[in-house]
């Protein structure tokens, strides 16, 4: 009797390891954007499943901070693809809608940075500022 139990606990603790083995193993692969036979793209930098995360919020507050910056960015670029007369209108909406959209986008972007999401935004160009 001892030694059925004894070789049950044995069974148990094989089919227990085995088990966190498989789970471990394919929670690793789970989140990998890789696919099998694919040869590893080293580019760019890994982001791993807890850095998207992080990600995310600097990305919202980048969006706040920056927000602001649209309204002078767009109305330049508006001014540059027309001419001043035709372009300052267009421009001050265009600036003022892409500064709301980018403080809402940040403000999303804070407030569910848990989930583990790409940026809904791309990050703002300043090279026009060292102009």
């Amino acid at each position: 009797m001892l030694s059925a139990m004894i070789n049950q606990k044995g069974k148990f603790n094989f089919i227990a390891v085995a088990l966190c083995f498989l789970f471990f193993a394919s929670g690793c692969t789970r989140f990998s954007k890789q696919k099998p036979g694919e040869t590893p793209d080293l580019s760019q930098p890994r982001q791993s499943f807890y850095s998207a995360p992080l990600e995310r919020l600097n990305s919202g507050f980048m969006n706040i901070i920056t927000g602001p910056l649209e309204l002078v960015y767009q109305f330049k670029e508006e001014i540059k693809r027309t001419d001043p007369l035709r372009g300052a209108i267009p421009g001050v909406f265009r600036g003022v809608t892409w500064f709301a959209v980018r403080e809402v986008v940040g403000i999303f972007e804070i407030v569910t940075f848990p989930i583990p999401w790409k940026p809904h935004l791309k990050p703002f160009d300043m090279d026009w500022l060292h102009a």
